[in-house]
């Protein structure tokens, strides 16, 4: 099963998505991309291991060379490195997560990689979706909208429906 989230920056689409693995109590690989702050403003995004912890700098004001987003250079040196550690890890892993499925992920080949072998794997897919990115992706699974007020009620939903899908 896989199921995309979706929705406008700040809506909780990550915070769900670190909540429903929790809760959900399985192995999962995968990694999340928190916001880098300086003096309260975003310079740019860390790319950081579910199981591990590792960490790196996904995109960055300060890094010089890489393809463009926005004001940011995206680390694809980065970007496969923790997408080959998924890809290793999918074989024992109960599910996969991913934050995010974006314009700056998908510059990288490995991340492309590594998606596609994660839709198509029989493993429990929980990813983080661009909004610009719903018409690509909802053939491939349930796209979710999230909202700040029905982000509880979402997680509802998620876990209800990944626990018929297990039965």
């Amino acid at each position: 099963m896989n199921i995309f989230l979706t929705g406008k920056p700040g809506s909780g689409k990550t915070t769900l998505l670190k909540e429903i693995v929790e809760e959900l109590d399985r192995e999962f690989c995968g990694f999340t991309t928190p916001e880098i702050r300086e003096n309260g403003e975003r310079t740019g995004f860390h790319i950081e291991d579910l199981k591990t912890g590792d960490k790196g700098v996904m995109a960055s004001v300060d890094i010089e060379n890489g393809p463009s987003v926005s004001k940011y250079k995206v680390n694809l040196e980065a970007l496969k490195m923790f997408s080959e550690k998924v890809t290793e890890d999918l074989e024992e892993a109960d599910g996969i997560a991913i934050d995010e499925i974006g314009v700056m992920e998908l510059y990288s080949d490995n991340f492309e990689e590594m998606l596609d072998k994660a839709i198509d794997s029989e493993k429990l897919l929980i990813a983080t979706l661009h909004r610009n990115l719903v018409e690509r992706f909802q053939e491939k699974g349930k796209v979710i909208w999230v909202t700040r007020k029905s982000k509880d009620k979402i997680k509802e939903k998620v876990l209800e429906l990944i626990d018929k899908s297990i039965q």
